[in-house]
């Protein structure tokens, strides 16, 4: 574990060199998992192997020929892949938790505060100004349900036992906009710090327009 002032280790999904190696550790932990852990995860059996619900849209694994693709044919990208695969790769059934703590709040991941800020909260309030009609638009297209929360907010149900929450606060003239995210308490069952991170900015850059 890094000191508290120390630069936190570059985690694979924060480099394009270290995504290959990922995706093969990935695939290959995928592959040891159980039907039955599988469906739990909330995985379909479907036609070349599984099936996985991803932001409204679904993810469609073939372990044979080691890829992801969208059920239009779209290969998925490979930070969505390998978050795909980690999910899936998990051993137990954690019991479902709501969004509502914040990155910083995790023990582990507060040498990854900043880096998750910039990449996750920043960029997406840069991404929609003051623009509350278009952010909701842009939710809505993902299966986001609106809460009333601060000038907007959504839950997400980015994978079928994990929501994220997105609370906006649009700004005005003299403050710009701010974004908080809201993980389940329970995340780190899923996902370990640097995914959190990658996982939070994929999201926000979906929102944005960005593909899969």
């Amino acid at each position: 574990m890094s000191e508290p002032n120390s630069t936190p280790p570059r985690h694979p999904l924060f480099s394009a060199q270290g995504y290959r190696r990922a995706l093969e550790q990935a695939w290959q932990r995928f592959r040891l998992q159980s039907a039955e852990q599988l469906m739990w995860l909330g995985a379909e059996p479907g036609p070349q192997g599984w099936r996985l619900p991803v932001l409204g849209d679904l993810f469609e694994l073939d372990a044979e020929g080691g890829t992801i693709r969208l059920a239009s044919g779209v290969k998925v990208g490979d930070a969505w892949q390998v978050l795909a695969l980690h999910y899936l790769a998990v051993p137990g059934q954690p019991q479902p938790e709501p969004p509502e703590i914040t990155f910083a709040d995790l023990p582990t991941a507060r040498s990854y505060a900043e880096v998750y800020h910039q990449r996750a909260a920043a960029r997406l309030a840069r991404a929609f100004g003051h623009d509350t009609v278009r952010l909701w638009a842009a939710a809505c297209a993902l299966g986001g349900r609106a809460l009333r929360l601060g000038d907007a907010a959504f839950d997400f149900d980015v994978f079928p036992r994990i929501c994220v929450r997105l609370v906006w606060y649009a700004g005005d003239e003299e403050f710009s906009s701010s974004v908080t995210w809201l993980l389940p308490r329970n995340i780190e069952a899923f996902f370990c710090p640097e995914d959190v991170v990658v996982l939070s900015e994929r999201l926000a850059a979906r929102l944005a327009g960005r593909p899969f």
